[in-house]
């Protein structure tokens, strides 16, 4: 490979051998060639290596095999091998449209080489599609401020690779799924902000396996750690450290709650209250209250 490609895309996996395909294919689509795919296998145990075997055909795709140490190391491990001037993580379940690129691209020369950006995203579930969070925001800098409500872009950013100041991803796997929030964090809490793009390039597989809905105790254990960790590693006022852990401890109590656990669920909901708006703390009281049955069957019409 003697050509520098522009974006080296980094895509984590472990045990996606039914997914990744969908996933690679969308970046052979692309219709801005410029590009590497660094495929880290992160211990795989399934037939993940033979999925992946005949794309390596093409010579702007690598196969890096390790073991096992969580996608944050995984991202890392892909990162320090990138020769591109920007790095895109690509979670080995989703898919970009064929437009992702050259959408990034024009964006870039545009805006004078930006240290993050990304591109908007929805969901697929089983067929059907639906937005994210983003699709109401407006074009523009999404800055520490933002991210203190959550991560709203979940692993969906483009970073520029030669930024001496960049943090890398937390690689303890005890914060396994919570890392991208704490990146964010990190690396936007001493100015400047992920660029925003008003088009949706990128679709996210939301299935059952996902990280954030196959272990609802484990994820509410991981926030927990994740709430001392941002204290230890963020410089916060008083007000900040309210809605950050107002926040957290709202996601831990939806995933309680959706496990059947209503009285954990309330006991999160109370710690979250003091960081909520009023309105999203008397919605969430609410759902605790109510059985969870009951809020999954309003979910699944509001769904249709």
């Amino acid at each position: 490979m003697t050509n520098t490609p522009f974006f080296s895309i980094v895509t984590p996996t472990y045990n996606r051998a039914n997914l990744i395909g969908l996933t690679l294919d969308s970046v052979l689509a692309q219709k801005f060639e410029a590009w590497e795919l660094l495929i880290v296998d992160d211990g795989s145990k399934d037939e993940t290596a033979a999925v992946v075997q005949p794309y390596l055909a093409d010579p702007r795709i690598q196969y890096l095999s390790k073991e096992n140490a969580e996608r944050g190391a995984a991202r890392n491990y892909g990162l320090a091998r990138a020769r591109g001037e920007y790095v895109i993580f690509l979670d080995s379940d989703d898919r970009l449209h064929p437009t992702h690129l050259t959408t990034l691209k024009q964006k870039i020369a545009e805006l004078g080489q930006p240290a993050f950006i990304a591109t908007k995203y929805d969901f697929d579930r089983d067929g059907q599609r639906r937005p994210s969070d983003l699709s109401s925001l407006p074009a523009g800098p999404l800055g520490f401020e933002a991210f203190l409500d959550g991560n709203p872009l979940a692993c969906n950013i483009c970073i520029r690779r030669l930024n001496p100041s960049l943090y890398l991803f937390e690689e303890d796997r005890r914060y396994a799924a919570v890392e991208d929030w704490m990146f964010m964090l990190e690396n936007t809490q001493h100015g400047g902000g992920v660029q925003l793009v008003d088009a949706v390039t990128l679709t996210m597989n939301d299935h059952d396996q996902r990280s954030m809905r196959a272990d609802n105790q484990g994820l509410i254990r991981r926030l927990e750690l994740a709430a001392g960790w941002m204290e230890q590693h963020l410089t916060l006022t008083a007000g900040q450290r309210r809605r950050l852990l107002g926040r957290v401890y709202y996601l831990c109590s939806i995933h309680s709650h959706i496990d059947g656990f209503q009285a954990q669920a309330m006991r999160h909901a109370l710690r979250a209250i003091p960081g909520l708006p009023l309105r999203a703390g008397v919605e969430l009281l609410i759902r605790c209250a109510a059985p969870p049955a009951l809020v999954q069957w309003a979910k699944r019409r509001m769904d249709r």
